[in-house]
C-alpha cells in the first residue's frame, strides 16, 4: 500500500554548522588580523584602532541586519579615511557589500553600490601615486564590481534553489493530493461493490426466507424449495464478498486461494432476472441491439445498475408483482430502464418510496453512470417506479 504521507527525509543543501560558522567569522577574523598588524605597524593611536574595529565586528551581524552593518562599516571607514588610515578596513566595506547584494534587493544594493563608489574614490585619492589617480579608481571600482557580480550571482542562485524548492514542495503536495483522491475513488468504488453483493444477496435471502415462512404451513414442499434458494442466494453472496476481499488482499500480495473471478458482464443478467423471480416479482427481460461496442467494464456497469435496481423494487416495493428491464446497446452510447408497478399500490396505501433517492444504491449507480459521463434518473412514473439513464461508450474517465 503506498502511504499518504510522505516519509521524513533530510534537508537538503542545509550548510553543516561548522561550515556556517567558519564563513561567518572567517571574514571579519581574516581582515582583523590584517588590520591589526596595520595599525600596530604606523603606531595607530586609539581613535583609529577604534574606527578600524568599528568597522570590522558588525561584520559578525550582517546576515541578521545586512542594510545596517552595511552603512555602519561604511561609516566607520569614512572615519578611518579622514584619519588617514583607510586602506585594511576598507575590506571590511566590501564584505558588507558583498552581503547587501546577495541577501537584499536591487534598491538596497544600489543605493550600497553608489556608497562604495564614492569610497573607491577616496581611497584612490589617499593611496593613488602622482598622476595616477585614474589607474587606482579603475582598479578599485573593477574590484568593487566584482564583488558585485559575485553578490548578485549568489542572489540570483539564491532565489532559483529556493523556486526549485517550492515546485518540488507543490509537487509534492499535488502527488499527496492525487494519493488522496486516488483512495476515496477506491474506498467508493469498494462500498458501491459490497452495497450491491451485500444489499441484493440480503434482499433476495430475506424474500425467500418469508415466502417459505408464509407457506411453510400449507405447502412444506415449497417452502423446503424456497429456503433452498435462499440458502443457495446467500453463498452466492458470500462467493461475492470473498471474490472482492481477495482483490483487496491481492494488492498486497496475499494470496490466500480465493477464486479471483472476473465481475459480471450482460451474460449474467439471465441468471440475475431468475434468480429475482424466485422472490415472486415477475421480471421481464428485453435486450436489443448488439454487445460487441461495450467494455467489460460498461458490462459490469450495467448489470450492478440492473442488479440494485431490482434489489430496490423487492426490497422498497413488496407490492410490485411486475418489473420490467428493457436494455438497448448502441453503437456509441447504451439505453438502460427498468420500471415496476409497485408506485401506484403503495400510493393508495399511504406509503412512499421517495427515501429510494436519498440512500446508498442510488448514489452508487450515479457514480457508476457518471463514469461514462452518462446520466440516471429514478423516479416514479405514471403507474410504478422507474430507474432510466444512458451511457456513453467512449474510455471510461
Amino acid at each position: 500500500m503506498i502511504p499518504l504521507s510522505p516519509p521524513p527525509r533530510p534537508a537538503a543543501g542545509r550548510p553543516h554548522p561548522a561550515l556556517t560558522l567558519a564563513v561567518l567569522v572567517g571574514p571579519p577574523l581574516v581582515v582583523a588580523v590584517a588590520a591589526t598588524h596595520a595599525l600596530l605597524y604606523d603606531d595607530s593611536d586609539p581613535l583609529c584602532w577604534t574606527l578600524a574595529m568599528a568597522t570590522i565586528w558588525p561584520l559578525l551581524l550582517r546576515h541578521r541586519a545586512p542594510v545596517p552593518v552595511f552603512w555602519l562599516c561604511w561609516a566607520a571607514a569614512v572615519g578611518s579615511w579622514a584619519l588617514g588610515s583607510i586602506e585594511v578596513p576598507a575590506f571590511a566595506v566590501l564584505v558588507a557589500f558583498y552581503t547587501v547584494v546577495a541577501l537584499r534587493g536591487a534598491r538596497y544594493a544600489a543605493a550600497a553600490a553608489v556608497a562604495v563608489e564614492a569610497g573607491v574614490v577616496l581611497v584612490a585619492l589617499q593611496v593613488a601615486p602622482p598622476g595616477s589617480l585614474n589607474d587606482a579608481v579603475i582598479i578599485l571600482t573593477g574590484l568593487a564590481a566584482a564583488v558585485f557580480l559575485l553578490g548578485t550571482t549568489m542572489r540570483n542562485q539564491r532565489r532559483y534553489l529556493a523556486s526549485v524548492e517550492d515546485r518540488a514542495q507543490r509537487l509534492e503536495q499535488e502527488r499527496l493530493q492525487q494519493q488522496q483522491l486516488a483512495a476515496a475513488t477506491e474506498r467508493a468504488r469498494i462500498a458501491r461493490e459490497m452495497h450491491d453483493i451485500v444489499a441484493h444477496g440480503l434482499v433476495v435471502v430475506i424474500a425467500l426466507s418469508e415466502a417459505a415462512a408464509a407457506t411453510a404451513g400449507t405447502d412444506p414442499e415449497a417452502a423446503r424449495g424456497q429456503m433452498l434458494q435462499s440458502a443457495s442466494a446467500g453463498r452466492q453472496s458470500l462467493a461475492g464478498m470473498r471474490r472482492l476481499l481477495g482483490m483487496l488482499r491481492a494488492d498486497d500480495g496475499a494470496d490466500d486461494g480465493v477464486d479471483l473471478a472476473p465481475q459480471p458482464d450482460l451474460d449474467a443478467l439471465p441468471p440475475l432476472v431468475e434468480e429475482t423471480r424466485r422472490t415472486g416479482l415477475d421480471v421481464r427481460l428485453t435486450e436489443t441491439g448488439s454487445r460487441e461496442a461495450l467494455s467489460a467494464a460498461a458490462q459490469t456497469t450495467v448489470y450492478r445498475i440492473v442488479q440494485e435496481s431490482l434489489t430496490n423494487v423487492v426490497k422498497h416495493a413488496p407490492e410490485a408483482s411486475r418489473a420490467d428491464v428493457v436494455l438497448h446497446c448502441g453503437r456509441d452510447l447504451v439505453r438502460f430502464c427498468i420500471t415496476d408497478d409497485g408506485w401506484r399500490v403503495a400510493s393508495l396505501r399511504g406509503e412512499h418510496r421517495i427515501a429510494i433517492g436519498a440512500g446508498d444504491g442510488l448514489t452508487g449507480m450515479r457514480e457508476r453512470a457518471a463514469m461514462f459521463d452518462g446520466e440516471l434518473y429514478a423516479g416514479p412514473t405514471a403507474d410504478g417506479w422507474a430507474v432510466a439513464g444512458e451511457l456513453r461508450l467512449e474510455d471510461p474517465r
